[in-house]
């Protein structure tokens, strides 16, 4: 890790953490230095708030540079009334309906930070399940009837999107979207477990102070943390994502220690979950980078050793990936520029024009998820073996009902 990484990190502890700084030793960094920080923060998803921080210390950053982080802080301060109100107009015309919403990340998850308005955001995500779906859909288009919504076949969507002036809106009918049947038969125990009326957790939005309800704090843990993992597999990983369960972890476990007689539920069930879903491996890498980077608290973060602490098999294991984890974070970020993961349905034009056979689109499936399960095998090799058998058995099961897949 070299002092360009690690002042960034430095910086976004403070600005996560809400602590001091330590003294930054920049004096002697070069125009290359600063634009790699400003790079850095950029890609990991979390410029506004280490820019923030930055601004308020007395450093001589390079003039250009200074401006151009004055205007991305200023720029994201300004989005969040409108952004504030879009969902709180969104959350007033579901409940008025009749239709139960229930927030999923963004501003739920902005309300760990102690600026709220300093966390990137990119669209309203509420959740209504399977029953509501229809009705809420309807809702949210007789609100908004100057929307851009897509009219697809419903029952393949994982969410309902409408672009409207202010920013996008989601309403999710399941929360992740998973392709194994017994993935999908664990998923939903957990979701209606966690999105349950007499579960969910009821918190006051920043800028508005409107109400809203927010899933059952390790149901919330456990979504936030696969949203992240998924990013990894599919797009990227940056330290947003990372910020975003490490707060997340710190006030469960906060909630835990006041009411001791939830511990062990809550860690059965978090391990239980991650365990049923092959996930073990992707919640200790995740946990690593939470511990190592951004000072978490090892114990904050339930299960961090799942075999015990001292298992030494599992602690040499992660030491072994947990450092190239880390590694390949910071390299990529948000942005990854090789997606193995573009998803398995998202054909050429080309292709799509020349109605290609079925027998060489599942071909290409399982090329992908081959490729999708390389990229994956450094860091976890029980999943990318879960992607593999996943994909050979929606491959075989396809090409012999002769089944389309939705595009989305």
């Amino acid at each position: 890790m070299n002092e360009v990484t690690h002042t960034y990190l430095l910086l976004l502890k403070s600005a996560i953490w809400n602590q001091a700084l330590p003294a930054l030793v920049t004096a002697d960094w070069t125009d290359n230095d600063w634009y790699e920080l400003e790079q850095l923060a950029l890609r990991q998803g979390t410029a506004a708030l280490v820019y923030d921080r930055l601004l308020s210390l007395e450093q001589s950053i390079p003039a250009d540079m200074q401006s151009r982080m004055i205007g991305l802080c200023a720029m994201q301060m300004m989005r969040m009334p409108s952004q504030a109100a879009l969902l709180d107009k969104v959350l007033k015309t579901l409940k008025e309906g009749d239709v139960r919403p229930v927030l999923l990340k963004g501003f739920g998850l902005a309300a760990l930070y102690p600026r709220p308005e300093l966390r990137s955001w990119g669209d309203v995500d509420v959740f209504v399940g399977k029953d509501q779906y229809h009705q809420g859909a309807g809702l949210l288009r007789a609100a908004f009837p100057e929307s851009v919504h897509h009219e697809v076949e419903w029952e393949a969507l994982k969410h309902y999107n409408l672009i409207v002036k202010g920013g996008v809106i989601e309403m999710h009918r399941v929360s992740i979207k998973l392709d194994h049947p017994r993935d999908l038969r664990i998923y939903d125990r957990l979701e209606a477990e966690g999105t349950r009326p007499d579960r969910v957790e009821r918190i006051a939005l920043p800028e508005t102070h409107t109400e809203a309800d927010i899933p059952w704090g390790p149901y919330n843990m456990l979504y936030t943390f696969m949203h992240a993992w998924t990013h990894f597999v599919d797009e990227g990983l940056g330290m947003k994502q990372v910020s975003d369960v490490s707060l997340l972890a710190r006030r469960e476990y906060l909630q835990v220690c006041d009411n001791p007689s939830r511990q062990k539920g809550y860690h059965d069930y978090l391990l239980r979950a991650v365990n049923g879903l092959c996930l073990d491996e992707a919640w200790q890498l995740i946990g690593y980078v939470a511990v190592t980077c951004l000072d978490l608290p090892a114990e904050m973060w339930q299960g961090y050793w799942l075999g015990g602490e001292g298992n030494v098999c599992q602690r040499r294991w992660l030491r072994k990936h947990g450092p190239k984890f880390v590694e390949r974070i910071m390299a990529e970020g948000m942005l990854r520029e090789t997606h193995y993961g573009e998803g398995e349905n998202r054909y050429t034009e080309r292709e799509k024009n020349l109605r290609m056979p079925m027998l060489l689109r599942k071909l290409k499936t399982l090329y992908l998820a081959f490729g999708h399960a390389r990229m994956i095998r450094p860091y976890s090799s029980r999943y990318a073996r879960h992607i593999v058998a996943t994909a050979l058995w929606k491959g075989w099961r396809r090409l012999w009902h002769k089944e389309e897949t939705v595009l989305y």
